[in-house]
């Protein structure tokens, strides 16, 4: 089955709110964590993000920059002992689309600039060599980037089975290709691979399922020579991302690059993830960090 094409339309904008909250504990006192947060709105052609808010209990002091991608991240550091940390972020945002009208270019035509060249390039998860064979097997014969990105994402959508519970975030694209099972993050790396390997560059995407309350989701973007980066989801088999359906945070060469929240703490014990959860909304006038926490009394489903 080929991969489904978006139809969006261009000029129209929804304009959404959402929360984000998770929970660590330890084993052991924490006496200092220091955390990196990449979950505002990206603003770019398709969206324009609005106010963010992060809070983390306990508090700790902030500082918020943009990093070299046009990630907004806030570094939170707390000294205060504890022994859980929550974190709830808001936000509001709105949401566009590409147009209908992107013409298809040909392969050969793509001249990429020293900007953009670094996503051809293998990174700690994805090295496209590693999945070149494939890539030619499944697109070898589209000559055209639009027709080689609609068969790889097709590929990827119905061949790699969607699995939890054998990768983890340290999963190569590599051994994702070996496996042929696992998750969104792991179908979107095989698919960055397999296009990087055919001269396309392309860029790793996190973000959240607008209509589908539960975990942050991953994506890609393509880089088209005329429209700019374009999205794509090998997850659900999507290329032209209908904009409205997903709300884009933060992107990279790959995950290890953009998760949502990573960092370091000081303490004789251990850390865990409890639950974390997301959820965007379409109904409300106005969003707080208390929208955020009432989130944490839902039971959060899992995203695909």
């Amino acid at each position: 089955m080929q991969a489904e094409l978006g139809s969006p339309v261009a000029g129209q904008s929804t304009p959404v709110h959402y929360a984000y909250v998770a929970r660590y504990e330890y084993t052991d006192v924490v006496v200092q964590n220091d955390n990196f947060f990449r979950l505002a709105a990206y603003a770019d052609q398709f969206q324009q993000p609005g106010a963010c808010e992060i809070a983390t209990f306990p508090a700790g002091t902030s500082v918020t920059y943009p990093d070299r991608l046009g990630n907004r991240v806030d570094r939170v550091r707390i000294s205060t002992p504890h022994e859980e940390l929550v974190i709830a972020a808001v936000g509001d945002v709105a949401l566009g689309a590409p147009g209908s009208g992107i013409e298809d270019v040909p392969l050969a035509s793509l001249e990429v600039g020293l900007e953009d060249a670094e996503f051809l390039t293998a990174t700690t998860l994805v090295d496209p060599d590693s999945v070149g064979d494939a890539a030619r097997r499944v697109a070898g014969e589209s000559d055209s980037v639009l027709g080689a990105v609609r068969e790889i994402i097709g590929w990827v959508r119905n061949e790699v089975e969607y699995e939890r519970g054998n990768t983890s975030v340290s999963t190569t694209a590599a051994d994702v290709l070996a496996e042929m099972r696992g998750v969104c993050q792991d179908k979107t790396h095989l698919a960055l691979g397999m296009m990087r390997s055919l001269g396309i560059p392309a860029r790793y995407v996190s973000g959240l399922l607008t209509r589908q309350p539960g975990e942050t989701h991953a994506w890609l973007e393509f880089l088209h020579p005329a429209a700019g980066w374009l999205p794509a989801d090998p997850t659900k088999g999507i290329v032209i991302n209908t904009g409205s359906n997903y709300l884009k945070l933060a992107v990279g060469r790959d995950y290890s690059e953009v998760p949502p929240v990573s960092g370091s703490f000081v303490s004789k014990g251990y850390g865990l993830l409890d639950f974390a959860t997301a959820r965007v909304f379409f109904d409300k006038d106005s969003i707080g960090i208390d929208d955020a926490l009432t989130l944490m009394r839902e039971k959060p489903e899992q995203a695909r």
